[in-house]
């Protein structure tokens, strides 16, 4: 069986911008709550525990693409599969997230770029599976940029509720 190789030669760059994605910290933000107006201190809590698990996916899909060279096509086809899975999970639970007015639209391209991780994490997985090297790189090229696109819109919501931001 061929490995898919040039995918790892985006490695250092996917760990850089996923890496940072998901710090844990306190939030220093509260309001009160209105009785339309969902709470700013329960919505930082609740998007800081999918903060963690956008965190964690990054680091596992890093893992993952570094260590590519040394895994069957077959075994990459499971690994990426599972990791756009869980994408596209954390893409519909923030999805759920009930969000005050000034923090939606940050919240919906969050989401958003999520799930072009997990449309690109689907490709890998499919050029693992069709034995595409060429295809394999171009979604590792891909993930490196959604991966960033990820990483700004995080910190810029972080940024407004007071959670740690990724340098």
């Amino acid at each position: 069986m061929r490995r898919i190789s040039p995918v790892v030669l985006v490695v250092p760059v996917l760990l850089i911008a996923l890496a940072g994605c998901g710090s844990s910290g306190h939030s220093t933000s509260s309001s009160a709550a209105t009785s339309t107006e969902p709470s700013i201190s329960t919505f930082t809590s609740e998007f800081r525990t999918q903060k963690a698990a956008l965190g964690a996916l990054g680091k596992d899909v890093g893992a993952a693409v570094q260590g590519a060279r040394h895994q069957t096509d077959s075994a990459l086809t499971q690994q990426f599969q599972g990791l756009a899975s869980r994408a596209t999970a954390l893409a519909g639970t923030l999805g759920q997230l009930n969000a005050p007015t000034q923090y939606k639209s940050d919240l919906s391209a969050l989401q958003s770029s999520i799930t072009q991780v997990a449309g690109t994490l689907n490709s890998i997985e499919a050029a693992a599976a069709a034995h595409d090297a060429n295809a394999a790189k171009a979604g590792g090229e891909a993930i490196v940029a959604n991966a960033q696109q990820v990483k700004n819109i995080d910190n810029t919501l972080s940024a407004k509720l007071g959670l740690p931001t990724s340098p």
